[in-house]
């Protein structure tokens, strides 16, 4: 299933980004998964939990070149103070691969998470970075994500 077609069908585009798609994650790329983290070699465990949890979804973008990037998020769904519920998206973790950064494809990718959401009438999506990773607010806020501090967290 693609979620959607993501590609630059324009005349004067250069060579990248190439045709890519965006689609839901699967079992049969746990492999390609782990090649995206950190330490891929204690990924496996991470990316099953992943595939496995109720309420995480992963969708991919892939091209001609393998997988080149994941957005894992997690849906919640809170109740409003008139009784009602409402769903939020939260992307828990989000990762292009080394060689495609700079690239647009994490761009197209958190389109794709964007409308994703909204499929599922989800009203707001999140996204949570840390202090000190300059980039990634960067990111976010030029996708037109807005910094919030409405969240109190204690350590377990």
């Amino acid at each position: 299933m693609s979620i959607i077609e993501a590609e630059d069908k324009t005349p004067r585009a250069p060579p990248w980004p190439l045709p890519m798609r965006v689609r839901l994650a699967g079992p049969r790329d746990c492999d390609a998964l782990c090649a995206l983290l950190d330490r891929p070699e204690h990924g496996r465990e991470l990316v099953m939990t992943w595939l496995q949890a109720p309420g995480t979804t992963l969708l991919v973008a892939q091209s001609e070149l393998g997988i080149l990037g994941v957005a894992v998020l997690l849906t919640r769904i809170t109740p409003r103070a008139d009784a009602s519920l409402h769903k939020v998206v939260e992307v828990d973790n989000f990762v292009v691969r080394a060689d495609q950064r700079r690239r647009r494809v994490g761009r197209r990718l958190l389109a794709a998470v964007v409308e994703w959401s909204r499929q599922r009438r989800a009203i707001q999506v999140e996204a949570r970075v840390g202090e000190g990773n300059r980039e990634a607010r960067r990111f976010y806020e030029s996708f037109g994500f807005a910094h919030s501090v409405d969240r109190l967290v204690l350590a377990a």
